[in-house]
């Protein structure tokens, strides 16, 4: 690096000594030569030793030297025919300016398509897909209307079978219960509709839970005159063909009156408890015996009490007739209006 500083400071000098040889030095006129030729010495050493210096010296340095220079040499322009003065050199170090790009807007242009027919093809496809789409949309609308009014027309379809179930003759007081189960739960009734199976199913279920306390009420008077069993009256003898004829003829003793007519009355009642369940009820006069010679039975087994023993069975089976009979009439009714 001061290897090059020097070349270009020995540059530098070596121009500013061409300038100042190419400035011509005036002549006196012949009247006073002995004036120039005092200061002529004087000028090329003061020069030589301006140069040496300028060689060597700082930039700063050199620059007022260059100055001094050239003030010095000023005041000598006297004759007009000296030419006009050269302005030295000066030594400019530019910095460079950094100059920050301009930013580029770049304005795209609009693609517009070569040929007209090809954006017509375009459209025409695009509406070609709008209405494909419009057409399959249309058929999937009718498809969902079509199941729709199937499913209604099922729903209504099994409506009409269990409504028939119910008016079914044959059908008991459990089937009843069932079918207004499964009606209450299809989607398909309105409020009015949905409100009417509610209250036919709450009176089939009370009726319903009535008719199985009455049974196992039955049950458990029956339970109640079970007959004893007598022992066998033929003794038992040691020989093992004896006892075989012993077993085969066994005797026992008969059952008196009152074991006798226990046992029908037991079996009265199992018979009672079964016929309830099928709907075949007995009628007045005969469910009243039963129901007094239970109380008299019950009685006798309760001397000490005077109050009469509740049997936990009702005076009579028609209210529970007349409940099933509203079922099926309500049944009867809304099949009359779905037809």
């Amino acid at each position: 690096m001061s290897a090059d500083k020097e070349n270009i400071e020995v540059e530098n000098a070596s121009d500013l000594a061409e300038n100042i040889a190419d400035i011509e030095i005036p002549t006196a006129a012949e009247e006073a030569p002995k004036k120039r030729s005092g200061k002529l010495p004087i000028l090329l050493l003061f020069i030589a030793l301006l140069t040496a210096g300028y060689v060597y010296a700082p930039q700063q340095i050199k620059s007022e030297l260059t100055n001094i220079v050239y003030s010095t040499l000023q005041p000598e322009k006297k004759s007009p025919s000296i030419k006009p003065e050269t302005a030295p050199p000066s030594v400019v170090v530019s910095t460079p300016q950094i100059t920050e790009p301009e930013a580029v807007i770049e304005v795209k242009e609009p693609i517009v398509p070569e040929n007209g027919a090809a954006s017509s093809d375009e459209v025409k496809q695009m509406l070609s897909a709008i209405e494909s789409l419009q057409s399959e949309l249309k058929s999937l609308r009718q498809d969902q209307q079509a199941i729709q009014e199937t499913q209604l027309s099922l729903q209504k379809m099994q409506l009409r079978t269990r409504l028939r179930w119910i008016t079914n003759a044959t059908n008991h007081l459990p089937q009843l219960q069932l079918a207004w189960e499964e009606i209450i739960l299809m989607p398909s009734l309105s409020a009015d509709e949905h409100a009417t199976a509610q209250t036919m199913l709450t009176l089939a279920q009370q009726r319903l839970l009535d008719l199985r306390n009455w049974q196992q009420t039955l049950q458990s008077h029956a339970d109640s005159l079970v007959t004893p069993e007598h022992d066998n009256i033929i003794p038992v003898y040691e020989s093992p063909w004896l006892d075989w004829i012993r077993d085969y003829f066994s005797l026992k003793a008969a059952s008196t009156t009152e074991q006798q007519q226990d046992e029908k009355l037991r079996q009265l009642l199992l018979n009672t408890s079964r016929n309830i369940e099928i709907g075949q009820w007995p009628d007045a006069k005969s469910w009243q015996q039963l129901r007094a010679r239970l109380q008299l039975k019950s009685g006798k087994a309760n001397s000490d009490s005077i109050e009469a023993v509740d049997l936990g069975l009702p005076e009579s089976f028609e209210p529970l007739k007349t409940d099933i009979k509203a079922l099926r009439q309500a049944a009867e009714t809304w099949l009359e209006e779905l037809s």
